[in-house]
């Protein structure tokens, strides 16, 4: 744009202090004056054309390297809230685990306690088989000793009885039953 109204006064302050410069040689217009006045034209020229498409293309290079980057730090912010959330759970389970060796050690003493009491009772059962043994064993030898003596006591008796003893009794037992005939 021009210039409006008010704001001729710098630049035409500016102007004149240059045109006293140079004539007055503070500033000398040589090969290498002009050359730099021209770069420095040139430089502002493209600086104010194609800055802003330049400034444009960085602003959208550097946002995708930042959301790039953002993604990468998102990732890493989900892997390490993933990994927290692990390891809350790990030790959720490491206090449910005390329970479970509690209930695992009262299954073991229950365990225990039944083959003890299944020992028990098979010792009780052989105690009572031999005990019964051995009441058949006392029975058996009281029948042999009974048996035995009451063979020797017939045998005896039948020895000791003579033959008049003999007769005398059957005599008596034929007159028994004679009178029980009647």
């Amino acid at each position: 744009g021009g210039l409006t109204q008010g704001q001729t006064g710098a630049a035409l302050l500016t102007a004149g202090q240059t045109a006293t410069a140079i004539r007055k040689e503070l500033i000398v217009l040589d090969a290498d004056v002009l050359a730099g006045t021209f770069l420095f034209g040139c430089s502002y020229g493209l600086a104010t054309k194609i800055g802003p498409l330049a400034v444009q293309a960085l602003d959208k290079y550097s946002a995708n390297i930042e959301a790039t980057m953002s993604e990468g730090k998102q990732v890493q912010m989900q892997a390490y809230t993933d990994a927290i959330e692990e390891e809350k759970a790990a030790v959720a389970s490491l206090s449910a685990s005390s329970d479970i060796f509690d209930i695992k050690r009262e299954l073991a003493a229950l365990e225990v306690e039944a083959e003890y009491r299944r020992r028990i009772k098979q010792v009780s059962v052989e105690v009572k088989k031999r005990l019964d043994y051995q009441v058949e064993l006392e029975n058996t030898k009281k029948a042999f000793i009974r048996d035995h003596i009451i063979g020797w006591l017939e045998s005896e008796v039948i020895a000791s009885i003579t033959p008049e003893q003999e007769e005398a009794n059957i005599n008596q037992c034929i007159a028994s039953l004679g009178m029980l005939a009647q």
